[in-house]
């Protein structure tokens, strides 16, 4: 029979470090986390080697007392909660008391702290590490320390050293030093969002990769991240439903990606990643979206913290929600009104590859260069918070607020604006004889930033300012179309102003068609939808996952023109299917829609059935290629008009597109 072994107190460190640092990424998560409880106001942070040699992380927070140094390298030493009845409303990032013993135990560190009110800070030094080494402590939760006196700024620094030094399979397993540093400038970026009133000063390999203002504005943070383009393009939402709110920013249709890696989510300032969220966002888009795109997107939520459970994995990655259904409808239904608030018609330019090319390097160059112009303050600079608001108060305030502070002299000052939003990072274009110059805000000017040497006929390119200011599809304008004609027997030409439509006749009829069947399936009707009854009726043969969706939707299939009936031993007769459908494989694609249901069971009206739908209208569209006279063009126009969302054919592809006439004058020359 084995033997029952009581493992020793550096096995036991190893083990539940491999809970917390599974790579360097989770240090920098955990000490980071750290310092923003600490109630930091700037926050630098240097890697080298992707973590793995060298880890610094500076704050100017609260600091540590003296004696309560040996408890913060505990294990499940904390003191953001006292009991098991503070998890139920947890108002700080951490709370689990692990980071800074597990890192202790697979790593070289070194941290240097020092409080407001004390002269001297301290140095503690993981000592069962050092080359000369010193027994273990005899209790088992126990990191043993070297503790020193020595000169310091208010806050404190961790340093960690050749990290997984001492595990050597966990470090084979990491991945290269550029990989490991992506995930960790990720992560920083998501943090600077997560917190845009805090200052992030973030260094690679000596090298400058990202430097916030700690201003409190988000618009700010998107232009310094993800550049211009997308920071003019967003969308904003902000939606409050009693104790939840959501408000954030969301990407239109056309800045679509591949992944998941852009759908950012922060629940009352916790980066984490989400299904419930992930689902109820892209839901909110609807056919606004190809299948297999997913959306950008840098959402807030707030919710009260008796309602969610952070306690879930090591590395507070992840959340759970008491009622799951209700956080999903309300991000479903804020993000669907949010995108259908603005004309959603992609805009596109003539620019050649090499154009595009040329103007995303200037405009990336511009930024590097407004990055080292931007005043570097460290720490040491900064006063210190009071460390009685290491606990921030409410989560919930993302955006900076206006205040006025007391000069020596006793009179009161208005804030003084930061040097980011003091300076031009491009000179601006001088406005058209014909416009009226407008006061923007420091939002507005922050996203229309020009690049170097362009003029005032490149504002047409950001794409969506003319959109989104003054709607073009809109039956009020319906009078003004004028149609040019067909070209290439599928797009229709239609003149508005000094915009040009193209409208895809095939998309803009599939529009149509799925507005039609949805209005069918949503109506409260006795009566099933047409059928063609099927003789003899088709066999299948359903899994139990399958059996009970079918059985937990058959009003929507009864109302598509399935008619299914029981056979016995889990096989369903069906008996009667869609009238559209009639000359497909009406089976296979029941069972696509059930395997797809038993999936995702959050929707009441599943995705699955809702792109389904789009296939079956797809059917009878009319296609590209088909001549169609003027009169009916009009009549599809008129119709795509009466729509809620006419942008986007049911696949998510677009049923127009947008193009303004200085774009056109561009090429030719007219404008230089």
């Amino acid at each position: 029979m084995a033997e029952i072994h009581i493992l020793s107190s550096e096995t036991i460190n190893r083990i539940a470090a491999g809970e917390v640092v599974e790579r360097p990424v989770n240090v920098v998560k955990e000490l980071v986390e750290n310092s923003i409880d600490a109630g930091a106001d700037a926050v630098t942070v240097e890697i080298r080697q992707g973590g793995i040699d060298l880890i610094r992380v500076t704050d100017n927070g609260c600091g540590i007392e003296p004696s309560q140094l040996t408890k913060a390298f505990r294990r499940h030493a904390t003191s953001k909660i006292s009991d098991e009845r503070d998890l139920s409303h947890l108002h700080s990032l951490g709370f689990r008391g692990e980071a800074l013993s597990s890192i202790a135990a697979v790593s070289e560190v070194e941290m240097i702290t020092k409080t407001k009110d004390r002269m001297i800070g301290m140095r503690a030094k993981n000592r069962s590490f050092t080359p000369s080494g010193a027994p273990a402590q005899a209790a088992s939760d126990v990191i043993p320390l070297d503790i020193t006196e020595v000169g310091a700024p208010d806050g404190t620094t961790v340093i960690v050293r050749n990290l997984f030094y001492n595990v050597p399979v966990r470090r084979k397993f990491l991945r290269a030093p550029q990989t490991e540093a992506g995930y960790i400038t990720d992560l920083m970026e998501h943090l600077a969002l997560s917190h845009p009133d805090i200052s992030f000063h973030y260094r690679v390999n000596q090298q400058e990769k990202l430097h916030t203002t700690g201003s409190g504005n988000e618009k700010e943070l998107i232009y310094r991240i993800y550049g211009r383009e997308i920071a003019g393009s967003v969308i904003p939402v902000d939606v409050q439903n009693g104790p939840v709110r959501l408000c954030g920013f969301l990407g239109r249709p056309e800045y679509s990606r591949s992944t998941r890696a852009y759908e950012i989510f922060f629940v009352n300032g916790r980066v984490l990643k989400s299904d419930i969220l992930s689902k109820g966002l892209e839901e909110g888009y609807r056919t606004d979206l190809m299948q297999h795109r997913f959306p950008f997107a840098i959402l807030y939520l707030t919710v009260d913290p008796q309602e969610i459970d952070v306690n879930v994995h090591p590395s507070k990655m992840e959340v759970r929600f008491s009622d799951a259904r209700a956080i999903y409808d309300f991000i479903n239904e804020s993000v669907h009104a949010a995108l259908h608030r603005v004309e959603l018609i992609p805009s596109v330019t003539l620019e050649t590859r090499k154009e595009e090319s040329d103007r995303l390097r200037a405009e990336n160059k511009a930024r590097e260069e407004a990055l080292k112009k931007a005043p570097h303050i460290e720490q040491f600079e900064l006063p210190a918070k009071n460390p009685a608001s290491a606990v921030r108060e409410d989560s919930s305030k993302f955006v900076s607020e206006s205040f006025t502070f007391t000069d020596e002299s006793g009179k009161t000052a208005q804030k003084q604006p930061f040097r980011f939003e003091q300076q031009e990072l491009f000179p601006k274009p001088a406005p058209q004889p014909s416009e009226k110059p407008l006061e923007k805000s420091a939002d507005e000017k922050m996203a229309d930033r020009e690049t170097p040497g362009t003029d005032a006929a490149d504002t047409a390119s950001s794409g969506q300012a003319d959109s989104q200011d003054a709607p073009v599809f809109t039956q009020q304008n319906a009078s003004r179309y004028r149609i040019i004609g067909q070209v290439f027997k599928t797009y229709w030409l239609v003149e508005f102003e000094n915009r040009l439509l193209l409208i895809d006749q095939h998309a803009a009829h599939e529009k149509v068609g799925f507005e039609r069947l949805m209005k069918r399936l949503s109506a409260k009707q006795e009566e099933a939808a047409p059928s063609q009854l099927l003789a003899p009726p088709l066999i299948i043969t359903l899994t139990g996952r399958e059996e009970s969706a079918l059985q937990e939707y058959s009003d929507y299939f009864m109302k598509m023109g399935y008619e299914v009936e029981p056979f016995g031993d889990g096989s369903y007769a069906i008996r009667a299917i869609p009238l559209e459908l009639y000359s497909n494989a009406p089976d296979a694609l029941l069972l696509e829609i059930l395997d797809e249901i038993a999936d995702s069971r959050l929707s009441g009206t599943p995705s699955a059935i809702l792109y389904k739908i789009a296939s079956m209208s797809c059917k009878a569209a009319v296609k590209g290629n088909m001549q169609l006279s003027e009169e009916e063009a009009r009549a599809l126009i008129r119709e795509l008009l009466t729509l809620d969302n006419p942008y986007h054919c049911p696949h998510g592809r677009p049923t127009m597109i947008i193009m303004t006439k200085d774009e056109v004058e561009k090429k030719f020359g007219r404008i230089v």
